[in-house]
């Protein structure tokens, strides 16, 4: 919650013309302005409320009372010292209804709280049109007072603003905690149009006054000030995007493509979900092409019960209700305890709470909630967890079956899944760990299921920014992998491993080792599609070379190889076009993603109207294939189309398109999830080029929060959007605030990338940048020194950036020269002087 500046003590003066209309000497209720006198209902009945209409009833007596006495000074001095205590009895009330508000928040008791801020709104708006009825035209309602009462009055105008913009964050943080992410937004643009029209007349003010900022060390470090981190920001995005794409693609099963987990040679009892149990008849085909060729059991690697699905699910199809749901009734078909009855009576009204939950996400045209929707699948699976708990310590003086311990670890990885999709990394890492120690415990250190859940683990922990401990994970599951298959490398597990290394490495941006990773993926995979002869197995085959040659033609593009990575996509193009993929829904959707890549490199090369091209093409085709506009995928498309508009400089249409993706991604996602954090930089980057640095920094913040709950402190995605806030510091001037933003950033990256990274030479230019707007020259030069030390031995003594790093110390080294030579002129000049009334004695 944003912390409120206690505003109880600051009044406003009254002007001295234009407040009061005198009416007849018998009617002194002309005198009563309405908007002091009319008070809401709860304000008349609690919070003080009672004696502020008491004290401006007394006013209006008095005022009454001179009134008779004809004395026209005497009425206007009553008239303006009454109403001064009011105004700044109102603003305390409205202060101290802030304060209440901010109280219920805390308790949760958001109708309360909306209550409170929406009366302090009231009393402030109030006073605001009250005092400043021109507000929005300064010079207009300044009229000819003299340049300090310029500024006062504009003081006095930008201070009753403020307090209005701190009520109305404060109700829009109210409606994103209820999850009302479209009323959020609108508090959220009045903020910013309000910062706008303050800033507009700020910007007028200084240009009558003809204000010149200009100073000696201007000419330095302008780069950090203007400096715009949309297209990074936006290249960020991008390619966690395609990595997640690659990770769900080479390890986790949809429900459709599960198979069946325990076979068992007698009567079939469900001890999982329905899906475990059952097997479709594309399983069994593809069970029948690939399964026991080797002599594997029923615990075959394609029968990883691993489901960290993607969140590009339908957003309000219910479907993790429904899975949650079959799986608890599957449990309870195979469950003899005590308990059983209490279990279906719960069954029972979880079922029916799913029913009014779907009927009134029906009723608002599909708007319901997919956070509660997340949340209460993965209360009924606490319930399935608990019952199948209860059924292994049944069995325990029997000697438990490994498929009870192996279905409690399968509802952990469920679990996991879920929270995966709530943006909650934290317990999504708890439940694959338990699962993983159940595993082992169950089958030993060499299985599959171990091996599956170490990558889910090392999945999160890569996500987390942990990358030594996500490798050491990725490498224990191929060795895993190595040992099932009896040292063959040439199946999709190990090479999904080698591939969740790679991604490790294109995160650190060592792009060579990724390369190389990938391609050694690349070339299993196509063995294997060599080798396949089903329609079922060549289409699975064909999505994981195509995800893999996306993924390398990603690298090829931030490599600077815009052909290479052209080429990549071309042939993951030609492949999605054959019959058994085209027409399947994943084929789909790889399609519309490797569009959207090749759209990226259009917009590499500055052909912006070919990118376009290429993005609606994407969109069409993700539409089409989801049956709705109102997805993750159509969001993301969304926010490629905007940064096409920004890059044209056509920021309205820009906006118009990374705002619908936030409302989507809001709908689909809840408000809390990393995703949209990305497009909020965007955003304010637009704001930015528009110089409303305080709504850029208000969108920045926001995302900014969202990642470092999703991930800590210490993640990649964080970095950035800190260097854009501390740029705008250094703009603002606020040079100690911006100080301590970059030593962050600094933090961040040696710790993912090391002391002698390229992105470490950069957080260091970004410290030297404001020491020279400090004036410290000396601790500028040496942080660009250490930035120089980093560029030669990472770049060589040839590259842009070494030569910009040694260009930028010698102009600092100029200045500290001149400004050597200043002080010494300065210290000659007052020596000088001390002489000289000596000499003017003797020469007398």
């Amino acid at each position: 919650m944003y912390s409120p500046r206690v505003s109880s003590s600051t009044s406003y003066r009254i002007r001295k013309t234009g407040v009061v209309t005198l009416g007849s000497s018998d009617d002194a209720s002309s005198l009563r302005d309405p908007a002091l006198v009319s008070l809401p209902p709860s304000m008349a009945a609690s919070r003080g409320g009672k004696a502020l209409h008491d004290k401006i009833a007394s006013a209006s007596a008095n005022i009454a009372s001179s009134m008779m006495s004809g004395d026209y000074q005497v009425l206007r001095s009553g008239v303006d010292a009454n109403r001064s205590e009011v105004m700044d009895a109102r603003l305390a009330l409205a202060s101290s209804l802030d304060r209440l508000g901010e109280h219920h928040v805390r308790q949760k008791e958001y109708d309360d709280a909306m209550d409170a801020f929406t009366e302090a709104l009231h009393e402030k708006r109030s006073i605001l049109s009250i005092l400043f009825p021109s507000w929005c035209s300064l010079p207009a309602a300044m009229g000819a007072t003299s340049e300090n009462g310029h500024e006062e009055f504009a003081a006095q105008r930008d201070q009753a603003i403020d307090d209005i913009i701190h009520t109305l964050r404060n109700m829009g943080n109210v409606h994103s905690l209820r999850g009302e992410q479209d009323e959020a937004m609108r508090y959220y643009t009045e903020v910013t149009n309000l910062r706008a029209t303050k800033t507009g007349n700020n910007n007028a003010r200084h240009e009558q006054q003809g204000e010149d900022s200009s100073t000696l060390l201007s000419s330095i470090g302008n780069g950090a000030e203007t400096e715009d981190t949309s297209t990074l920001m936006s290249e960020i995005n991008e390619d966690m995007k395609a990595l997640d794409d690659m990770f769900r693609s080479i390890s986790f099963r949809s429900q459709q493509e599960s198979t069946e987990m325990w076979p068992n040679p007698r009567k079939s009892t469900p001890l999982g979900s329905a899906a475990e149990n059952s097997t479709s008849p594309r399983s069994k085909r593809r069970k029948g092409d690939q399964g026991d060729q080797r002599g594997f059991n029923s615990t075959s690697l394609e029968s990883e019960p691993f489901r960290r699905t993607t969140t590009l699910g339908f957003p309000s199809s219910g479907n993790e209700l429904s899975e949650a749901l079959d799986l608890y009734r599957s449990v309870l078909q195979n469950h003899r305890g005590p308990s059983l009855e209490q279990h279906k009576e719960r069954l029972n009204s979880l079922a029916v709470r799913v029913d009014l939950m779907r009927s009134g996400a029906k009723e608002s045209g599909g708007r319901g909630s997919r956070v509660e929707n997340l949340e209460l699948a993965l209360e009924i699976h606490q319930h399935v967890l608990s019952a199948q708990q209860e059924m292994k310590a049944a069995q325990e003086a029997g000697k438990a079956l490994p498929e009870v311990s192996a279905s409690i670890a399968s509802t952990l990885i469920r679990m996991g899944s879920l929270y995966y999709k709530l943006g909650n990394r934290f317990e999504e890492l708890r439940m694959y760990e338990e699962a993983k120690a159940i595993y082992t415990n169950t089958f030993g250190e060499n299985h599959a299921f171990v091996a599956g859940a170490r990558k889910n683990i090392g999945m999160v922990l890569a996500e987390k920014g942990e990358y030594i401990k996500a490798v050491e994970q990725f490498e224990k599951a191929k060795r895993i992998y190595l040992v099932v298959r009896g040292g063959d490398a040439m199946n999709r597990d190990v090479a999904s491993a080698i591939s969740c290394m790679g991604n490790v490495k294109n995160r650190l941006g060592e792009l060579d080792e990724a390369l190389q990773q990938y391609m050694e993926a690349l070339d299993i995979y196509k063995a294997i599609q060599d080798k396949v002869t089903s329609a079922d197995s060549k289409a699975v085959a064909i999505r994981d070379v195509t995800a893999t040659l996306k993924v390398i033609g990603m690298v090829r593009a931030k490599m600077g190889d815009l052909d290479g990575a052209m080429g990549f996509f071309t042939e993951a193009m030609t492949l999605l076009r054959s019959p058994c993929v085209e027409s399947s829904p994943i084929g789909r959707e790889i399609t519309a993603s490797v569009l959207a890549r090749m759209g990226s490199i259009f917009v590499k090369k500055g052909d912006l109207d070919q990118a376009m091209e290429h993005y609606r093409e994407a969109y069409e085709l993700t539409v089409q294939n989801r049956g709705t506009s109102n997805h993750q995928e159509v969001a993301s498309i969304l926010h490629y189309i905007g940064g096409i508009f920004h890059k044209k400089s056509e920021y309205d249409e820009a906006m118009n398109c990374y705002q619908e993706a936030i409302r989507i991604y809001h709908t689909t996602l809840g408000p809390g999830n990393p995703t949209a954090a990305g497009t909020l930089v965007m955003v304010g980057s637009i704001h930015y080029k528009r110089r409303n640095l305080d709504s850029a920094m208000m969108f920045y913040r926001e995302a900014l929060r969202l990642n470092r709950d999703a991930y800590g402190l210490h993640h990649p995605d964080v970095a950035p959007i800190l260097k854009s806030i501390g740029t705008i510091l250094t703009k603002k001037g606020e040079y100690k605030e911006a100080y301590e933003v970059f030593r962050d950033v600094l933090s961040i990256k040696c710790t993912i990338h090391g002391t002698g990274h390229p992105e470490v030479a950069s957080a260091y230019k970004s410290l030297g940048n404001v020491h020279y707007k400090m004036g410290e020259l000396a601790d500028a030069e040496r942080q660009y020194r250490h930035a120089l030390t980093i560029y030669r031995r990472t770049r060589g003594e040839e590259h842009r950036d070494t030569v910009a790093a040694q260009t930028t110390i010698e102009h600092i080294r100029y200045w500290m020269r001149e400004r050597g030579l200043k002080k010494m002129e300065e210290r000659h000049s007052q020596s000088s002087r001390r002489v000289r009334p000596d000499e003017d004695e003797r020469s007398c």
